[in-house]
């Protein structure tokens, strides 16, 4: 994954409500499956597999955000550890049909929790994020991004 994309994953997770949060996760895990399917397919075998333990890691996140007592839970869990056990068949086989049977599941779940961001308009997770204005002005040297209120405490004390 890209240093561009990483901090516009990192930008969207400081804005993002619960249901957004997972959808992020979802993205992300498609991202590094992709990346680690590029790099198999390529013959960069340190790279499949350090990409696969970053899928892995969001599949483990996914997994532990679950509340147990909803079945809906325990259903969520058995598509979330055949996924992990296909990025485990990706690293042992070296087969990148592997990924693709994992992406099957975290892309369909994905195009359900966009839809479910929808009807979630629920404040953000991180109260004490920055703000972000959307706009960007140019210059004379190029495109200038403007930090709104960058004086306002974000719980730092000095």
């Amino acid at each position: 994954m890209t240093e561009e994309k990483k901090q516009a994953y990192k930008l969207r997770i400081t804005q993002a409500n619960k249901t957004q949060l997972v959808t992020i996760l979802y993205e992300m895990t498609n991202d590094y499956m992709s990346d680690a399917e590029k790099a198999t397919v390529a013959g960069d075998l340190e790279a499949a597999d350090k990409e696969n333990v970053r899928a892995q890691g969001c599949v483990d996140q996914l997994i532990s955000g679950l509340d147990m007592q909803y079945e809906i839970s325990r259903n969520l869990l058995q598509l979330y550890l055949y996924a992990k056990q296909e990025l485990v068949r990706a690293i042992a086989d070296r087969d990148p049909v592997h990924y693709a049977n994992a992406r099957i599941v975290t892309e369909g779940l994905h195009k359900t929790y966009l839809e479910l961001e929808k009807m979630d308009d629920s404040q953000p997770e991180m109260t004490n994020a920055q703000s972000v204005v959307a706009g960007m002005t140019y210059g004379q040297a190029g495109l200038n991004e403007t930090v709104a209120d960058p004086a306002s405490n974000r719980g730092f004390m000095a």
